[in-house]
């Protein structure tokens, strides 16, 4: 395998050990189901991912297992990367999954390109950092960029905290501050294959185009080389302006990432 396909592998693992964190897995055949019956709505808590069914009989029994070990969510979701059988792909497209996701996985092996700034950037403990953070999200959800246009209530957004609530202390949230105001959020994480991980980065509108999202990826960088991390990378949506962003900072494409999802009946 390529050097490019061995970092794409890697990258594909450490998402799947993200997801993973604070959820059931189980290992069925020719799959592995992450479950969270508490939080039945959450598609990253409630999927299928490592598929490696190619046969017909085999990609019906993920699907069979899907249903068994998913009962308690209306939602069937499945993750797939570079690495999941075409044959599984098209099942899912027949079936009527629709892609409701494409991130665009990009890595950085080398110096960020990014002026230092001085930012208020705090780690999220209390209660109040929580609320803080809450409050953002659903602004973020409010949004909906990366909802794919869905209109979420705020209870899902409260199930959402509690899952990043659930992968710490190995993912970290962190708020940035300005005048006493949290105006934007971040997560990221050493992962144990030894590449840094950067998730769900966000700023609220009115403090964007200022080198606020730059600074605080800066600051990421410096915490995870600091734990060892050579490589980091992150996810893009692939139709969204923030892959050009990332791109000026140094991070380069990788390997694609998809989310299917099929809706309740």
């Amino acid at each position: 395998m390529s050097a490019g396909g061995d970092l794409a592998r890697r990258i594909a693992e450490t998402y799947r050990w993200h997801r993973r964190l604070g959820a059931r897995v189980t290992a069925a055949r020719h799959c592995h189901i992450v479950a969270d019956p508490l939080r039945p709505g959450v598609w990253e808590s409630n999927h299928v991912e490592s598929v490696l069914a190619e046969t017909d009989d085999e990609i019906d029994a993920v699907f069979a297992d899907m249903d068994t070990h998913l009962a308690h969510t209306p939602w069937r979701v499945a993750h797939t990367d570079g690495f999941t059988p075409d044959g599984f792909l098209a099942r899912l497209a027949f079936a009527g999954y629709r892609e409701r996701f494409v991130a665009i996985q990009m890595a950085l092996e080398g110096p960020i390109r990014a002026a230092r700034m001085a930012l208020d950037l705090r780690l999220v403990e209390s209660e109040d950092d929580w609320r803080r953070l809450a409050d953002l999200v659903r602004r973020n959800h409010v949004e909906g960029h990366v909802t794919g246009g869905l209109l979420l209530p705020p209870e899902f957004t409260a199930d959402m905290v509690a899952v990043y609530r659930a992968k710490s202390p190995e993912c970290r949230f962190r708020l940035v501050y300005a005048q006493g105001e949290a105006i934007a959020y971040g997560a990221c994480a050493a992962a144990p294959n030894g590449l840094g991980m950067i998730e769900d980065v966000f700023t609220a509108p009115e403090h964007r185009r200022r080198g606020v999202a730059s600074a605080m990826l800066a600051a990421f960088a410096d915490d995870l080389g600091a734990q060892g991390c050579e490589t980091l990378f992150l996810g893009a949506l692939a139709d969204e302006q923030a892959k050009r962003l990332y791109a000026r900072l140094g991070f380069r494409p990788v390997g694609l990432a998809r989310t299917w999802v099929k809706a309740p009946a």
